[in-house]
């Protein structure tokens, strides 16, 4: 159907004409369906169709319209690279790089966040958004909902904070949703349960043929159809897989996506099959691409060797710039064959005609012995033939053996799988825990009633009431054991969540975990006060040893070392750890070591000589760690557990130096680099220049560039990096800042909150003073009058809380406040009683070297201009006591908004 001829609720010209401007001409059956039944006009929708049928025009049409008419967006996704890549599509399309901007355009994945805290479109990873939700950052008032991949409910895994996101989102009402999902047998079950109309299509606009080659004969059926055929000329006389892509690059069917169960499988082919395949210049070029953009790995010499032959691997070892520059690859035409692990196969849209299966039968791992299953086929063979990009697709099976020959032919059926909740998969101590702290439940019954809103209720109350019997007094249980560990207070009936409960709650952790570090914070905060260093490396064994890593159904993956290491578990023996050493798990002692080695910056090469551990397991296993490491730090601000502010700052620091693998002086050039996307520079270069004695930005733009040449080895990094440090502004803009002035409008100040926003220098301490001053409380005092030299800026007093407030703003590149800066008000205040609490207010932001050493003090407390922003404006909203925000605003160490009372201006 032509885009001019489509018709249903909200479908008006204006809407055509947008989707002319995308260069949309024509539908697809989904999507002229789904206009007729009226996602353009705020109808709520279950959309299910096959790969490749255009269903994520039907959610950005839904995201056109809501916008237009002034409602917010949250757009979920399966997978942070999905997340990426739609935020940088939604940036051009309804962004501030539009022609005609709609809105703010926001992205949260737990470990990064852009643009403004409270956009008008945010896209968020299901389990990010779930947090928002239940910690009110989300208003689902107003809210369109489009839910990407929505059969991902179906995971056991995952599925189960899935299915609480839809369902608290069903029980407080939201203006649209639209879920987008692959073909399901029971779609209408995600339907009813929602309260959604479905919309349904098992047309797919690209054909995909499914073979299956098996001694010598191809058999071949399209996708969607029940009946087959035998096709001769077409299959290779062997099983061989280097064989099979030669045929098929012979048959005019590329290009070619192999899919392989391991790394090392990706790698071995691609160095098989690209050894006799001829160097070509197109090839030559992406290799240089590749030497520019990727530093030493212990596979990017094969990648550049393959790429130079047009064969390429894409396995999670590759670092995020290689994978850029591979994708993009991809996407232009460049490679004709790529041997890929299954991190090719989440969503994300490539080009191949074909897609090959080399075997049915996993033979690693906790899936060893068993065969792919239907969905996960259905979803890797979707990659081929991709609406817009060719008139046909291949899925070709290679089965082994007439087992597997029997399963090739169940996998290439009609029939779809149907989708069943796994809600009571997820821990229910979790699952009330984050109720309650949200206020969704306040007591038992009210719990029944959220359990309600579930999939799992839906489906089984007519197939099995007595299950339903049995999750209330699983309820029960686990209620009480939450109010045995302090979680929550459990009395007549009410349910009340504790300080400690809401930090667990708003950590994402397990309550087992929580609880079980809630333990060691209270008997190791002296400790940890004393000297953090020491403790560093048992926090993270402690962290893998966790049940986020080890329970029945793990959130977080501890990665299979090639082969077994004892000398790790001597390598504990010898460290301080809050936990009892385990040495008969090998498999922990070398994650933890790993990780130990990692983040003093160490070359991944050499760790995995030493804990057998490859790049690509140690980076996902740094990523989940510090997610880990993230919730202790949530927990560590509970007062009752004793930890001070610099021992949070310090956990808080030590999950950045875990996630990113540096030492704390690397950390501000790395996150610089990525945020500029410098080429080839990462951990490995940054350790480069830490060794030379280029620390720091100051170093850094202080150091000739014919020197940097050198180190990094091109001319053109080199200069990417200086015009990165020189232009950077902080760490990125404050995602705050609408917010607050959003906050000021409303209270009548936004002239003054406008102006510390974006004045420098002397007029930025004068700006602070006059919104200081609008509370009456308080006395403010300029003490650097022009007059008196070498003093602090200001005195803040009340009662016997007296603050001296150093204002420091950069004026010059890097953005950054370093250390003698930060640390001049000691200096500037040195005859003034001690009673006196040193702060320094900076904006906008510290470097992460004055960051630690003030989280080593009791003598000074460093403020970032946000932050302090965002605690004023609670005190001039009447959310937090005068009292309170000096309180907290004298508290030694990096001030932390966990621990700053009052209600977020971000949040209604």
């Amino acid at each position: 159907m032509e885009v001019a001829e489509a018709d249903g609720p909200g479908v008006t010209e204006w809407v055509k004409e947008q989707l002319h401007s995308w260069g949309i001409k024509n539908l697809t059956d989904i999507q002229a369906k789904s206009l007729a039944a009226g996602v353009a006009g705020e109808r709520s929708l279950i959309v299910s169709a096959p790969t490749s049928s255009g269903k994520t025009l039907v959610g950005e049409v839904a995201a056109l319209c809501a916008l237009r008419n002034g409602i917010k967006v949250l757009y979920l996704v399966s997978h942070k690279a999905l997340a990426d890549q739609k935020y940088s599509d939604f940036v051009r399309r309804f962004g501030e790089e539009a022609s005609s901007p709609l809105g703010s355009v926001g992205l949260n994945t737990g470990d990064r966040a852009e643009g403004d805290v409270d956009a008008s479109l945010l896209v968020a990873t299901y389990e990010k958004a779930l947090g928002l939700l239940l910690t009110g950052q989300l208003r689902p008032s107003n809210i369109a909902v489009i839910a990407d991949e929505l059969q991902i409910l179906g995971d056991p895994n995952r599925g189960p904070e899935i299915e609480t996101l839809c369902a608290t989102l069903r029980q407080r009402g939201i203006r649209q949703f639209v879920a987008l999902t692959a073909t399901v047998e029971n779609a209408d079950d995600l339907a009813g349960w929602m309260g959604c109309g479905l919309v349904k299509s098992a047309q797919r606009d690209v054909p995909l043929h499914q073979e299956i080659w098996y001694a010598g004969k191809a058999y071949r059926t399209t996708l969607g159809h029940e009946d087959g055929s035998e096709i001769t000329g077409v299959a290779s006389p062997r099983q061989d897989v280097i064989e099979v892509v030669n045929q098929l690059l012979r048959l005019r069917r590329g290009p070619v996506l192999v899919f392989t169960e391991s790394r090392r499988e990706a790698l071995t082919f691609a160095n098989n099959f690209g050894q006799g395949r001829p160097r070509v210049g197109e090839g030559i070029a992406l290799a240089q691409q590749l030497d520019l953009f990727s530093e030493p790995t212990d596979s990017s010499d094969q990648l550049r060797e393959n790429a130079e032959r047009r064969v390429a691997f894409h396995t999670a070892d590759l670092s995020p710039q290689e994978r850029q520059v591979i994708e993009n690859g991809f996407i232009d035409g460049k490679f004709e064959v790529c041997f890929a692990t299954t991190t090719l196969a989440a969503g994300v849209n490539f080009p191949f005609r074909s897609i090959v299966f080399p075997k049915l039968t996993y033979e690693w791992g906790d899936r060893a012995g068993s065969h792919i299953v239907r969905s996960d086929y259905r979803n890797m063979s979707g990659r081929a033939g991709r609406l817009g990009m060719h008139d046909d697709g291949f899925s070709v099976l290679l089965p082994k053996n007439q087992v597997e020959l029997a399963h090739a032919n169940l996998l290439i059926r009609p029939e779809n799988d149907r989708l069943f909740s796994q809600f009571v998969n997820l821990s229910l101590r979790k699952s009330i825990l984050g109720l309650v702290a949200a206020g969704l439940a306040s007591s038992f019954e009210g719990l029944m009633d959220f359990f309600k809103n579930t999939l799992y209720w839906y489906q089984t109350l007519d197939t099995n009431p007595a299950k339903l019997a049995a999750l209330g007094s699983e309820s029960t249980a686990a209620i009480e054991w939450l109010a045995q560990y302090d979680l929550i207070a459990a009395l007549n009936n009410s349910l009340t969540i504790t300080p400690l409960g809401k930090a667990a709650a708003l950590s994402g952790l397990l309550p087992t975990t929580a609880v079980q570090f809630a333990q060691i914070l209270r008997t190791l905060a002296p400790d940890l006060a004393a000297g953090f260093e020491p403790n560093a490396q048992g926090l993270i064994y402690a962290a893998c040893a966790s049940d986020e890593f080890r329970s029945n159904h793990p959130s977080r993956f501890l990665p299979y070392p090639s082969q077994s290491v004892y000398e790790s578990v001597a390598y504990w023996a010898t460290r301080k750890l809050p936990i009892a050493l385990d040495r008969s798990d090998l498999k922990l002692a070398q994650c933890a070591q790993a990780l130990s080695l990692y983040i003093e910056g160490l070359a991944e090469r050499k760790i995995a000589f030493t804990t057998k551990l490859t790049a690509g397991m140690i980076h996902r296993l740094a990523v989940d760690t510090a997610w880990v490491l993230d919730g202790i730090h949530k927990l560590s601000s509970v007062p009752e557990l004793g930890c001070s502010q610099g021992v949070s700052n310090q956990i808080a620091m030590l999950a950045r130096r875990v996630r990113w693998g540096a030492p704390v002086e690397a950390l501000d050039v790395l996150r610089i680099a990525e945020r500029h996307g410098v080429p080839g520079f990462g951990r490995q270069r940054a350790m480069g220049l830490v060794a030379q004695g280029i620390a720091s930005l100051h170093d850094l733009l202080a150091t000739a560039k014919d020197k940097l040449v050198h180190i990094l080895r091109s001319d053109r990094r080199a200069q990417a990096l200086l015009d990165a440090a020189a232009s950077t502004v902080g760490l990125g803009p404050s995602r705050l800042a609408t917010s607050h002035l959003a906050q000021g409008a409303g209270l009548g100040i936004e002239r003054l909150v406008k102006n510390c926003n974006d004045t420098l220098g002397t007029e930025y301490e004068s700006a602070i003073c006059d919104l200081l001053r609008v509370e009456i409380t308080w006395t403010v005092t300029v003490v650097d009058d022009g007059v008196r030299q070498n003093v602090p800026d200001l005195l803040i007093e009340l009662g016997d809380l007296k603050i001296l407030l150093e204002c420091k703003t950069c004026t010059k590149s890097p953005s950054l406040i370093k250390k003698e800066e930060a640390w001049a008000v000691l200096q500037k205040a040195a005859d003034f009683e001690p009673a006196m609490r040193r702060v320094t207010l900076g904006k906008p932001h510290f470097d992460e070297t004055s960051k630690r050493k003030a989280a080593a003090s009791q003598d000074i407390t460093l403020v970032e201009h946000s932050i302090f922003m965002e605690g004023l404006l609670r005190v001039h909203s009447g959310a937090l006591t005068p009292e309170g925000f000096l309180s907290w605003l004298g508290t030694p160490g990096v001030a932390e908004l966990d621990r700053l009372a009052g209600a977020p201006t971000y949040v209604a």
